[in-house]
């Protein structure tokens, strides 16, 4: 009887990621941070002010990403999307969730799933760069994908 037991534990699936889904991560651009996984999507794909829609060069940035992620069996991710400190915060709450959205629109084009996609609206509470330039501005309008290491 033990033994079922201890070949039961071996058949459990495993928490975490495995080194070749972490590998695909690198490749992409992932970087380990406190939350997970996260691809920082500053200075690669960046809003207009006070836009919410991805360009052709961001949209195929995304694209690729979730095709990658999915094709190691990574199926889960968070979206966060952020703004610079112009205007209102309650503003800027739904246009970060907008970009979160968006990019969120175009991972579920290659076969995510809505339901595996976590998103967020942080606004303009977890800048990048000084607000006090317009490029520091442009690199607070963006949004990030973290994968989460657990």
């Amino acid at each position: 009887m033990a033994l079922l037991a201890l070949a039961g534990c071996q058949t459990a699936p495993q928490k975490g990621l495995t080194p070749g889904q972490i590998s695909v991560l690198k490749q992409q651009g992932f970087e380990l941070t406190d939350d997970g996984w996260a691809f920082g999507l500053s200075g690669k794909v960046l809003f207009g002010s006070d836009d919410d829609g991805l360009n052709a060069a961001s949209t195929e940035i995304v694209e690729r990403i979730g095709k990658a992620l999915l094709a190691v069996g990574i199926e889960r991710v968070r979206v966060d999307g952020h703004t610079d400190a112009s205007g209102k915060e309650s503003y800027n709450q739904t246009l970060s969730m907008r970009r979160a959205k968006s990019v969120a629109n175009v991972l579920t084009t290659v076969g995510m799933k809505e339901e595996n996609i976590q998103l967020r609206g942080l606004g303009s509470n977890e800048p990048v760069a000084s607000n006090n330039s317009a490029a520091g501005r442009t690199e607070n309008r963006r949004v990030s994908i973290v994968v989460s290491a657990g």
